[in-house]
């Protein structure tokens, strides 16, 4: 009976550094989910920043009590009769686990940062003529749309390099369209605009 109360002990103290490593994994994959799909703007994005500081603050802490919790159940362990294969395969196992957290945090930042940065632009026809050969440019590149068809949609997503804006041409029942979808874009800053074309090369452009 000793022994098994020893032994629940021990696996009390991995269980406890297993669990130092998963919270922060599924705090910050949840966490990002919610950052892309809520369509954060700039007034968001220091609320954001606040969210994740405090995520990857209470990672690194999870992360040194999760190696102190680890070294507790290996001495526990050995002391306690474990065989030294079991021992070394849960020390490796919670390791990886444990350390799986810092490319984890690195790829969460990269990915909201990604998503707060770049422009996207919403492409609806709701006229009854296709809009042909829509060429999009912006500072640093450009876009071309062979056919958006009549009650159609296309989703455009680009970094900018420079100030600037956002502007197209395009031809619609045999009329040349040209226009302005975004008055201004800037790198790191992000826009999301729906752009609705309404016939007769008219279209109202809306930021969300």
């Amino acid at each position: 009976m000793g022994s098994e109360t020893t032994a629940a002990r021990s696996k009390m103290w991995l269980k406890g550094a297993i669990l130092c490593g998963v919270l922060p994994l599924l705090a910050g994959g949840i966490a990002l989910f919610v950052f892309l799909q809520s369509a954060a703007n700039s007034s968001d994005m220091e609320a954001w920043s606040r969210i994740g500081a405090f995520i990857l603050i209470g990672g690194v802490t999870l992360f040194s009590l999760g190696l102190v919790t680890l070294g507790v159940h290996l001495l526990k362990g050995r002391r306690d009769g474990v065989s030294m294969r079991d021992l070394a395969q849960n020390a490796i196992l919670t390791f990886i686990l444990l350390m799986s957290n810092f490319p984890a945090a690195l790829a969460c930042v990269f990915i909201a940062g990604d998503s707060f940065s770049r422009v996207q632009l919403l492409l609806v026809n709701k006229s009854e003529a296709p809009v042909e050969d829509l060429h999009i440019t912006w500072p640093g590149g450009e876009h071309t749309i062979d056919e958006l068809e009549p009650q159609g949609g296309a989703e455009v997503f680009f970094h900018v390099s420079s100030d600037g804006t956002v502007d197209f041409t395009a031809r619609q029942a045999d009329g040349s369209c040209e226009g302005n979808l975004v008055g201004y874009v800037t790198p790191n800053m992000g826009v999301q605009t729906e752009v609705v074309f309404l016939g007769g090369c008219e279209f109202k452009a809306t930021e969300r």
